[in-house]
């Protein structure tokens, strides 16, 4: 069920479905309050995130925070701009009412963890110094 959130979730990225992208976020999300509504929300994706192609995702590990409360461990190549880099984030997903829904996630990019997708662990996050979730 998760994994399958995750997938329709990366699929609407990269076909650049940023409605359905904006439509997966919990309703307290922290990023929903930065946007007014939802075409404000599609025009930033739209001049912001078009530059940036999923080239693969996976999710690593889960962590069970609560029974409606799951952390997930997301490795993601993404080209920007024709570079490929990768990106960990550490997703808190919130099961409600319909289903699995983003609320926030801390980030880790290429200077602060070095290591190949395989060796990302939740500890990475949990000993990062900045510890902001978006």
């Amino acid at each position: 069920m998760i994994e399958e959130f995750l997938k329709d979730r990366f699929e609407a990225l990269a076909r650049g479905d940023y409605a359905a992208v904006y439509n997966s976020y919990a309703a307290d999300a922290p990023l929903l309050g930065q946007f007014a509504d939802i075409d404000e929300y599609v025009d930033f994706a739209r001049n912001n995130l078009s530059r940036i192609q999923v080239v693969d995702w996976s999710c690593v590990d889960q962590r069970q925070l609560a029974e409606d409360r799951v952390e997930c461990l997301l490795a993601m190549e993404l080209s920007v701009d024709g570079a490929s880099q990768y990106f960990y984030e550490s997703a808190l997903l919130i099961r409600g009412g319909d289903g699995w829904r983003y609320h926030s996630a801390q980030k880790l990019g290429a200077d602060d963890f070095s290591g190949t997708p395989e060796q990302i662990r939740f500890d990475h996050f949990d000993k990062a110094m900045e510890k902001i979730r978006f």
